[in-house]
């Protein structure tokens, strides 16, 4: 078996991969392992994508802003949005480091395509570049694995001493033995039916974290972007509509989100609440009987005259984004056609639990990034490209002081045996359930009654055919049993995560006996401050999840009152001034 020693071992090499990757390997041996390319798969390379930090740090860089804006204002803004379900320590981190980062990148070269309200416009693509180019300067004490796919931690002594993975080009199993460990897998997204991630992003990083025991925290709360592509195949879960202008109709051509209040459709059609609201309505025409053939809603851009659709083009040359093509789709759109879109998994608010040093409850594990959770409490506004340079930075930094402090551990023989034995008779067994079988139904059932809109009664049915599709994976069948190349095995290792994430998710939501931010129970339409400003935090017991309610770190109280879910809505996008206690 290969081993790889190092001080800090990097596990993801997206955004938030690549910077703590950098900021370890400035003190510390580094290895950073990648399921894919390294700075070319996961989350980062396919975002939209503005990067944001306060106005008066975007001034000083010499971009027009709100010069007497500043990092409180920002952070007061972020819990409002929130929900006041915010950490607001890790708020505080994010606020206070995210200038810092910005110019960092600038002068890595990313670039800029313009400006708005507290945000640079760039792409993901660019960020990824100005990163790689900061990895490049730091070759000499980083080391880069790609193509593997980790499939545990190593824990010994009550702490993390490496972890084990797969190549999957040779079907080889790999050992790192490192001090300290930053995780930055990014989110579950591939867990659902429609979502608008990259295929590497299985819920990896939480699914080991749990395993190994660390705590996770807020996993009911996932954001679903409306809009998201659903056809044609070449471009499902494509979020090209999500940034064209256009109309949302049912099935009977009605633009429904006319029927909202409007204050909300206006909240829907200008600002970043778009994202809840737009998700919210569209599945309400779905689980209505009035949705298209695929389970979503529909897209036109009719309305719009001839003029100002070909202007649209002057923004996206030739119709490209992402480097996909979409002439051929916008010339359909043109004669008036509808596509058919829906609110697809896009970002997940709950994660790993960190404190501001992104230390996780276990010593020696760090998480950054996505796949970490509490920045955002129940709705993320502020953007996500931020939070991994900022959490990067932290967790490779701290990573790497803690490992100078330490020599490596030695491995637990058991696990490890445990590990080898658990794969190899995977590859060997001749009957059972499909993988792909099983992910199908995974992520219906994610989809359907984890997704947008909830009920007790759908959440308590998710639980329990979860349970089945986590029985029916130890049984699972290998079609093809060689271990080059095998696609199969990284599925299965993949699936084990995905289950786990949406088996806590559903946990959670259901627990959690409200609505609040992207958590929308449809049979408890409101806010309660009076029982539910709290985290949930879930950990394994004995093979079991437990749920354990945990105090909001905050120094803003709130009125003590149930309040309508919509009329929370308005209050937050009206500043929060109606949110905060009277004695503030």
């Amino acid at each position: 078996m290969q081993e790889y020693q190092t001080d800090v071992l990097v596990i993801g090499s997206g955004g938030a991969g690549l910077r703590a990757a950098i900021a370890a390997s400035e003190t510390a041996s580094t290895t950073i392992v990648s399921k894919g390319p390294l700075g070319r798969s996961g989350a980062t390379i396919l975002a939209g994508a503005d990067i944001m930090a306060d106005g008066g740090s975007l001034a000083r860089l010499g971009y027009a802003d709100l010069p007497q804006d500043d990092p409180a204002a920002w952070a007061r803004d972020i819990v409002i949005e929130g929900f006041h379900l915010n950490d607001e320590n890790l708020v505080a981190t994010y606020v206070e480091n995210a200038g810092a980062r910005v110019e960092e990148l600038l002068a890595w070269g990313m670039t800029v395509r313009g400006t708005e309200e507290r945000a640079l416009l760039t792409t993901g693509m660019s960020i990824c570049a100005a990163l790689r180019r900061g990895v490049d300067e730091r070759e000499r004490s980083l080391a880069q694995v790609d193509g593997v796919t980790i499939i545990d931690l190593l824990v010994n002594e009550g702490r993390v001493v490496g972890a084990v993975g797969v190549d999957f080009g040779s079907g080889a199993l790999i050992v790192f033995r490192a001090k300290a460990i930053v995780l930055a897998t990014g989110g579950w997204h591939q867990a659902y039916r429609f979502n608008a991630g990259a295929d590497e992003l299985t819920g990896d990083g939480q699914g080991m974290a749990y395993r190994a025991g660390a705590e996770l925290v807020d996993m009911e709360m996932v954001t679903f972007a409306p809009n998201i592509l659903l056809a044609p195949p070449r471009h499902s879960g494509s979020l090209w509509f999500y940034i064209l202008p256009g109309m949302l109709l049912n099935a009977r051509g009605d633009a429904f989100m006319s029927w909202e209040a409007p204050e909300v459709a206006k909240l829907a059609a200008t600002t970043e609440w778009n994202k809840l609201l737009c998700s919210k309505a569209s599945m309400r025409e779905v689980k209505n009987g009035r949705g298209g053939p695929l389970g979503g809603v529909f897209f036109s851009m009719h309305h719009m005259p001839k003029n100002l659709f070909d202007a649209l083009e002057n923004t996206h040359p030739g119709w490209r984004f992402q480097g996909d093509d979409f002439s051929e789709l916008m010339e359909r759109m043109h004669a008036g056609e509808a596509v058919e879109v829906g609110p697809a998994a896009e970002y997940f608010e709950g994660g790993i639990r960190i404190n501001a040093r992104c230390e996780t409850s276990i010593p020696g594990l760090y998480a950054a990034g996505e796949c970490s959770g509490g920045l955002f409490g129940a709705n993320r506004v502020a953007a996500a490209t931020t939070e991994m340079v900022v959490e990067g930075e932290i967790a490779g930094r701290e990573a790497a002081a803690s490992a100078a402090t330490l020599e490596i551990f030695p491995l637990d023989g058991k696990q490890m045996q445990a590990i080898r034995e658990a794969q190899e008779d995977l590859l060997a067994r001749s009957t059972g359930p499909s993988v792909y079988e099983l992910r199908r139904r995974l992520r219906g059932i994610a989809y359907d009654k984890v997704g947008v809109l909830r009920t007790g009664g759908d959440l308590s049915e998710a639980l329990t055919e979860l349970k089945e599709i986590e029985s029916a994976l130890d049984r699972v069948r290998l079609t093809a049993t060689r271990r080059a190349c095998n696609r199969e095995w990284g599925e299965t290792i993949e699936l084990r995560n995905m289950i786990q994430c949406v088996c806590l998710s559903a946990l959670a939501a259901l627990e959690r006996n409200e609505s609040r931010g992207v958590h929308v129970r449809e049979d408890r339409p409101f806010v309660d401050n009076c029982a539910w400003r709290k985290h949930l935090l879930v950990r394994e017991d004995d093979g079991h999840p437990v749920l354990v309610r945990f105090p909001v770190v905050s120094d803003r109280p709130l009125h003590k009152e149930r309040i309508p879910y919509e009329e929370s809505i308005l209050r937050a996008a009206r500043t929060g001034a109606l949110w905060e206690d009277e004695k503030e």
